[in-house]
């Protein structure tokens, strides 16, 4: 007879009863077709309530450790023994926590938190959640909501003269969703050729789908041609209206020349992310490289994460008519990425004409924190250049001085300041002529804390000795 050594904890009988039996047949105490005590002399053995013992030995049966036979009782199941191995210890890839000491961060993706709309926001969830709209609570097709799609026909041709219909504007959960989808459409044959330096996540994305990275150079006109001319099944991946990161914008003749190269074979595509387009200070913004294109070689790319905000995770892409089919044969069967009342949303927030008036906004804001940052930046003098064009939200500078960038990274760290140099977005070996250069994004931070992070920054640098 079995004798349990039944705890005084606060745990049922049954379940210790039910444990200990489990931990018995586990270690092969009990070997496979052993029979166990009856449910009348268990419970009489332990002086228990046959309910006790019944529930214990149901749960046994219902996970696999014990048979009930009819007529004859219950036996141990034969069970294989679970083998564990040793794995080999990895090295922590999380990324790191940001250092206490940080006072300031430069940034380049994050947005002033204070301008967002939110009472707008919150009076548009309220009226796009509609109790009597039963179709917020249904799937919607992998294209996403017809009524955001019909939304950004009409403002992506008014804004960035992009030429579409709803059919061809897939909805993804941001700019890499939409690259994840569109590796797929590509298959991993088609090689992409990316901006040598890049939009990391880019670079990032198509390395993991398999596909064959080449690394193409970058001069003061963007990406350049020559190097591409003899590749084939290519995909091109650009972002003309505001280079990421150098802050270049491609004229039209680089455009032309771009377009061209895609126009003489079959299998080449340009794909346009056209990211933050909208914030340009001096002149209009740029049309897309996708509103001259006239033959379907331009795949365009757009997001609200700069617009709007990081969280709103929605993105837009608009497909050439040749390659729907493809979408659709791998797609057709799935849902939207994105929850169909947060579409809903952004497309009454541009419908009702609130996404123009917030873009006009941030573009007075952001234009006023560049030229304030500029302003304080003169303090180094003749010892700092600033490159770029007059947009987006973030300013690119070069240093002239004879430490490495590293070095003063690790300088401007260590005294509470984060900068990003343009090493971190090269593909391949660090290149000499970007050493020193840095992106100092200003879209989440005041005046007084840009002015701040640059006092900070000259005297980590060793510019107030």
């Amino acid at each position: 007879m079995i004798t349990l050594p039944l705890c005084t904890n606060k745990a049922p009988l049954y379940q210790q009863i039910y444990q200990w039996l489990k931990t018995e047949i586990q270690s092969k105490n009990y070997k496979p077709h052993h029979k166990i005590p009856s449910k009348r002399k268990l419970s009489e053995h332990l002086c228990v309530s046959i309910n006790t013992i019944d529930t214990a030995y149901s749960q046994l049966i219902d996970e696999g450790y014990i048979v009930a036979i009819p007529k004859k009782g219950y036996f141990v199941c034969d069970i294989d023994v679970y083998h564990s191995i040793n794995v080999a210890a990895h090295e922590n890839t999380q990324p790191k926590e940001v250092s206490s000491k940080l006072r300031i961060d430069f940034s380049p993706s994050d947005i002033d938190h204070g301008a967002f709309p939110y009472k707008i926001w919150r009076n548009l969830f309220k009226s796009c959640f509609d109790e009597s709209d039963q179709s917020i609570l249904k799937k919607t097709t992998a294209q996403g909501d017809g009524n955001l799609r019909r939304e950004l026909v009409s403002f992506l041709h008014s804004s960035r003269g992009v030429n579409c219909d709803e059919r061809q504007i897939i909805i993804g959960a941001g700019t890499v969703n939409s690259l994840h989808t569109l590796s797929l459409i590509l298959t991993k044959n088609t090689s992409v050729a990316l901006e040598n330096p890049v939009y990391r996540k880019a670079y990032k994305m198509f390395d993991h789908m398999g596909h064959s990275i080449i690394p193409i150079p970058i001069d003061d006109k963007g990406i350049e041609i020559e190097p591409l001319k003899d590749l084939s099944n290519v995909a091109v991946y650009v972002t003309p209206s505001h280079q990421f990161p150098l802050g270049i914008s491609m004229p039209i003749g680089r455009r032309v020349e771009l377009l061209n190269f895609a126009n003489k074979a079959d299998g080449r595509y340009i794909i346009e992310d056209d990211y933050d387009s909208e914030f340009r200070y001096i002149t209009k913004p740029l049309p897309s490289l996708q509103s001259i294109d006239q033959n379907g070689k331009v795949i365009y790319i757009g997001t609200f994460s700069t617009s709007i905000a990081p969280s709103v995770r929605i993105s837009y892409m608009v497909l050439p008519v040749t390659l729907l089919n493809s979408y659709h044969r791998i797609f057709s069967e799935f849902g939207s990425d994105v929850s169909i009342l947060e579409q809903r949303l952004v497309a009454k927030f541009i419908a009702e004409g609130n996404y123009e008036k917030h873009l006009n906004k941030m573009r007075k804001l952001y234009k006023d924190k560049r030229r304030h940052l500029t302003k304080e930046l003169s303090i180094f003098g003749d010892s700092i250049k600033i490159i770029g064009e007059s947009a987006g939200n973030r300013l690119l500078i070069k240093l002239k001085t004879g430490d490495s960038g590293r070095d003063m990274c690790k300088a401007a760290a260590e005294n509470g300041v984060k900068v990003y140099p343009i090493s971190d977005y090269l593909i391949g070996a660090r290149l000499d002529k970007y050493d020193n250069t840095f992106l100092l994004g200003y879209g989440a931070l005041s005046k007084k804390e840009l002015s701040e992070g640059v006092n900070l920054l000259y005297g980590a640098w060793n510019y107030d000795e």
